[in-house]
């Protein structure tokens, strides 16, 4: 391994100096007899040693012989180094490619992701598999990790038709309009950034040049719901759409789009959002406040009793699961919001410059 640290460091040192560059064919040589198997070149590699070691062979001869068993372990450690830091380097630039985010765990500790709430997948990250003594978790987590980037990279180079995502009772953003391309973000209700694209699109015109739809997925994990009631509101959501449906209804206005809105731009009476609010309530509380908002849109108490009977019914749980399956299996994104739109899929916060470029 000294050599191959040697070679490193002649061809950084070459790049600025002429005079070594002589040494660069040498440490090459030496280089690739070890990556196809063969014994290195034992001079060059000794009179790497014996550069190092000469100092101290004069001032301490009894240290040269554990000095230079040091110096192999260190050539080790080096090249283990370069090697782990080359594949993590490899390893967050797919990620960046595939998902947006260098860190699929844990998107905001990436820099150069976009703003956007993580959806773990509750696979233990590899330092924590090896907390607990897990060594073959560990790595076996990890290749099945990168296994799975790797077959999700076609699908990220290929063209997004958000019509193949939007949900069977899909509601559209101010009612829906001919002609006019599909959008769908996937959202949760209680993460902060899926209330600034909301406010995004309104801005940047987004919403009147596209019909605008989602798909709700309350982020979960092992711990429960990352927003304890956004399992409440995305049932109430998929209630409001399955009592539309039957109405036949869909292409208007509908309650859900209410509630989002008051969601995303309302605040409560003491100034705080309702998102906040909504992050922190009581359930009944937060039923009560739904109510209220659909209410609000124009819905009378027996509409109301209606779609929070459905909210509780299994055809709701199956439409959110069914979601879950389209986001996690289909889509395959580990960052909340998730945009379809423009034939392209946008993970974390659009600002509002790009949505207002997009086709």
């Amino acid at each position: 391994m000294v050599c191959v640290v040697a070679f490193l460091v002649v061809l950084v040192l070459s790049a600025v100096s002429a005079k070594y560059r002589a040494l660069l064919g040498r440490a090459w040589g030496c280089v690739w007899r070890k990556i196809t198997f063969r014994p290195c070149d034992t001079t060059f590699r000794e009179d790497v040693k014996s550069s190092l070691l000469a100092p101290l062979a004069i001032r301490h001869p009894r240290w040269v012989k554990p000095a230079s068993v040091a110096i192999e372990i260190v050539a080790w450690l080096m090249v283990l180094s370069l090697i782990v830091s080359l594949y993590l380097l490899g390893r967050s630039g797919l990620n960046l490619f595939v998902y947006g985010t260098c860190d699929k765990q844990d998107t905001q500790a990436c820099a150069l992701a976009a703003e956007s709430c993580s959806i773990d997948g509750g696979t233990p990250t590899f330092g924590d598999s090896l907390a607990r003594g897990d060594v073959l978790g560990a790595f076996g987590n990890e290749f099945s990790s990168l296994g799975e980037t790797i077959t999700a990279v076609p699908s990220r180079m290929k063209t997004w038709d958000a019509a193949d995502f939007a949900p069977e009772n899909a509601t559209f953003l101010g009612g829906y309009r001919p002609g006019l391309p599909v959008a769908v973000e996937v959202l949760d209700p209680g993460c902060r950034f899926c209330a600034e694209l909301f406010r995004n699109m309104a801005e940047s015109g987004f919403a009147e040049t596209h019909n605008v739809t989602y798909l709700a997925y309350p982020i979960s994990s092992s711990l429960g719901s990352k927003f304890p009631n956004s399992p409440l509101v995305a049932s109430y959501l998929a209630a409001v759409q399955s009592y539309e449906a039957d109405l036949g209804h869909l292409t208007g206005p509908t309650g859900d789009w209410a509630i989002l809105e008051q969601l995303f731009t309302g605040e409560a009476p003491d100034g705080t959002s309702w998102q906040e609010w909504m992050n922190d309530a009581d359930p009944d509380a937060a039923r009560v406040q739904l109510q209220a908002w659909l209410a609000e849109a124009g819905y009378d108490a027996a509409a109301i009793a209606a779609i929070d009977a459905l909210a509780g019914s299994d055809a709701v749980a199956d439409v959110l699961a069914h979601t879950r399956t389209v986001v996690e299996s289909d889509i395959r994104t580990v960052a909340i919001p998730t945009l379809i739109a423009g034939g392209g899929l946008h993970t974390g916060l659009v600002g509002v410059d790009t949505l207002s470029r997009l086709p």
